[in-house]
């Protein structure tokens, strides 16, 4: 029933009513009114979340389209703990490489002065694609071992780490899976590829609750040299198709071009005021994760740690 028609037969109700009518009576009314607003109202918030002006918030500017199957590579970085509700402790997003090894930023897990943050610390939470969701034990994984590239140059160049978990991630998860690799990929400029994170929805905002996705269109290293911490010889450059922008939050994240791994969010980024994003190349750093990995998991022939 429309509210105008629910407030009418309310008010010719009290108008025959004696003087001094029940007051259960006019609570139920009341409580009907209520509902109805909002049911009306729920319906068009839910129509409105679709709207521009919501996907302009939305990395920050990302959108939600049906990018599942990249989700079931990335994981959230946390501290041990939260501190108030579930999620609430993610600083940092990865890329599993194995069943043990997870990919992220140097700079996620090291200081200004390149000192390595304590391993037992760290939790990494996968298999689902809400931040804030309670996760099952079997969704998490302790870290044991952190190991930085030996090249690594904060904020500039090989912002890259791997982060050796205590236990495996089971293999039978379904939404949980390796991201697929190219040791000699090439990007070229033109290309669209598509990133994704739990960063700041807007600058300086909240994180995101869900996994968001940004399309980004390559470019030539020209393009980056804005920014202040830019290696061409190791670095991706970028520009998001439509509005938006990495934020804190989204650094380690993949980025994916023709459903391939090519590199990962490092180096200083702005969340606003720029219009460029650094990805670090993944080719570049193929051999040193190969061996890394291979090293973690003794599977290599010839293993060294640079």
């Amino acid at each position: 029933m429309p509210v105008a028609r629910i407030k009418e037969k309310f008010f010719q109700q009290l108008s025959r009513s004696k003087p001094i009518m029940n007051i259960y009576q006019i609570l139920i009314i009341c409580l009907l009114i209520v509902i109805r607003l909002d049911l009306e109202y729920g319906e068009q918030g839910t129509l409105s979340r679709n709207s521009d002006d919501e996907f302009q918030m939305l990395i920050a500017g990302g959108i939600l389209p049906d990018f599942g199957k990249f989700a079931r590579n990335i994981v959230s970085i946390r501290t041990l703990h939260f501190i108030e509700f579930y999620g609430d402790n993610h600083f940092c997003t990865g890329v599993i490489l194995s069943s043990q090894t997870i990919l992220t930023a140097a700079h996620c897990v090291t200081d200004r002065h390149k000192s390595i943050m304590n391993p037992r610390g760290l939790l990494v939470v996968f298999g689902s694609v809400e931040r804030l969701e309670k996760y099952q034990k079997d969704e998490s994984r302790r870290v044991m071992q952190i190991l930085v590239h030996p090249h690594y140059q904060r904020y500039l160049k090989y912002d890259v780490s791997i982060l050796r978990l205590v236990d495996r991630i089971p293999g039978n998860m379904r939404h949980v899976k390796p991201i697929t690799k190219r040791k000699m990929a090439s990007v070229y400029p033109g290309t669209l590829c598509i990133t994704m994170g739990w960063g700041q929805l807007y600058p300086h905002g909240p994180y995101a609750n869900e996994l968001l996705y940004l399309e980004v269109i390559i470019e030539p290293h020209e393009f980056c040299n804005e920014m202040e911490s830019y290696d061409r010889d190791t670095s991706i450059c970028a520009q998001p198709k439509n509005k938006g922008q990495v934020c804190p939050g989204d650094l380690g994240s993949p980025i994916m071009c023709s459903t391939y791994f090519s590199g990962i969010i490092g180096g200083a980024q702005k969340c606003e005021g720029v219009k460029s994003i650094k990805f670090v190349n993944y080719s570049k750093v193929a051999s040193w994760v190969s061996n890394t990995v291979g090293l973690f998991s003794g599977n290599c022939q010839i293993c060294y740690v640079a």
